[in-house]
């Protein structure tokens, strides 16, 4: 039977290695699970950034409806819909409530959009999607702004025992047969967002450099064996000559 090859050795090396590059990615899912350490949160000038509770992912979808769920939380509102850092719509409840209906993107009112009327949109610790709507008088002329909610950020948690499918870096699927728990922040299953924040990332960066030192500990035993055994089959053919 074939024993491991330095190919195999040098995919394990570049995964873990991997996994330190993206040690600083908000909201980054490492490759191997014994290097996840507590999420490192950061402030932020932006009011649409966020860092989500622990457990917590923002649900997704992609133009081709596919459904991805991230921890990343710098979000944006591109044209008028609530999006992700790789422009997939953020889902939410434009009633503001879990219970009453299917969460869907949250977008600006195209009226208000097209009237130029959505004024520093910002994002809530309870997940509501906030805008000031600049607010004429018709009788004094006066302007003021009110207050305006597109909806609240939907949350999924997955159940206990279950692992997420890992799609990149900084995206997971749901298992196979698995729907996760959807609520929004604060709502008593989950904790509140914290605002003008991010997330960046988390991987324990101590023991991410020691499963490294491991790999290539592994990788140069490897080729180490394979020169002896190399040289080995060098002096048998220079005997049968």
């Amino acid at each position: 039977m074939d024993g491991p090859s330095p190919l195999d050795a040098f995919d394990r090396v570049a995964a873990r290695a991997e996994d330190l590059r993206d040690a600083f990615r908000p909201g980054g899912v490492p490759l191997h699970g014994d290097v996840t350490g507590a999420p490192r949160v950061l402030g932020s000038n932006d009011p649409l950034s966020v860092a989500l509770p622990p457990g917590a992912w923002l649900a997704t979808t992609a133009p081709d409806g596919t459904r991805a769920y991230t921890r990343d939380g710098a979000l944006t509102l591109a044209d008028g819909v609530l999006r992700t850092r790789d422009g997939a719509a953020v889902l939410g409840y434009p009633g503001g409530d879990a219970r009453a209906g299917i969460a869907s993107p949250l977008e600006l009112p195209a009226a208000d959009r097209a009237l130029g009327r959505c004024d520093t949109p910002a994002i809530e610790p309870d997940g509501s999607v906030v805008y000031r709507r600049v607010a004429i008088d018709p009788r004094t002329g006066e302007r003021s702004l009110e207050r305006r909610a597109i909806g609240r950020i939907a949350l999924a948690r997955f159940p206990a025992g279950s692992e997420p499918v890992r799609l990149d870096g900084g995206h997971v699927a749901a298992p196979h047969g698995v729907t996760p728990h959807v609520g929004t922040p604060g709502d008593g299953v989950f904790g509140a967002l914290t605002t003008a924040s991010r997330e960046a990332g988390s991987v324990d960066i101590a023991a991410g450099v020691e499963r490294l030192n491991e790999s290539y500990r592994q990788f140069e035993a490897l080729g180490a064996a394979f020169r002896s055994r190399a040289s080995v089959q060098k002096t048998t053919l220079d005997l049968i000559k």
